[in-house]
Parts: C-alpha cells; structure tokens; sequence
C-alpha cells in the first residue's frame, strides 16, 4: 500500500456552526473596539488642541505689559518724572494703584481668615 494522497481533513457539521457564531461575535467586537479606538483618539487631539490654544500668548499683551513695568520703575522714587506727567497720566496712575491697593487688601483678608 502506498499512502502518497494527501489527507483530506473535513471539518464536522458541529465544530463549522460553532466557528461561524465565533467569527461572527468575533468580527462584532473589533469593530467596537476600532470605534472605541477612534473616538480616544478624536477626543485626545481635542485636548491637545484645547490646550495648546490656552496656552497661546498675544505678544501685544505682553508688550503693554512690560512697557508698563518700565513705566512704574521710571517713576519710582523719580519727583522730576511725575511733575512733568499730564494730569491723564496721572489719574491712570491713580486707578492702577488704587486697583492693586483693593487687590492687597483682598488677599491680606483671605490671609487672615486662614
């Protein structure tokens, strides 16, 4: 006897239904799962975009700012300075520390109630 065919394997009728509901199951849950994929994904560039427009700086901004710093440290302790300031400029200076002397206060009574 010579055994030179090859050996058919036939899969039964049970071992078939039980591999087609797995595939079908199967082939459900990657498909959640690829969803569930995307949506992290949608959701973590909304962060990343979120937070990288917060942290954004108008450099205006930061030019008044420091154009102001410069201002106040001109002034400080300069008498010539604030004489030859128009009476506008003046007044601006009294609102702006006016609004830090509210502001102290403010934290001076959070510090106090500690």
């Amino acid at each position: 006897m010579s055994n030179k065919g090859m050996i058919v394997y036939k899969e039964k009728f049970i071992t078939r239904i039980k591999n087609f509901f797995k595939n079908l199951f199967v082939k459900q849950n990657n498909n959640i799962q690829k969803k569930l994929n995307e949506e992290i994904q949608i959701t973590n560039k909304n962060k990343d975009d979120e937070f990288l427009n917060e942290i954004k700086i108008n450099p205006k901004e930061i030019d008044l700012i420091s154009k102001k710093d410069n201002f106040l440290k001109q002034i400080n302790g300069n008498e010539e300075a604030l004489n030859m300031l128009s009476i506008e400029r003046l007044k601006k200076l009294e609102k702006y520390y006016d609004n830090i002397i509210i502001e102290n206060a403010e934290k001076i009574k959070k510090m106090q109630i500690i």
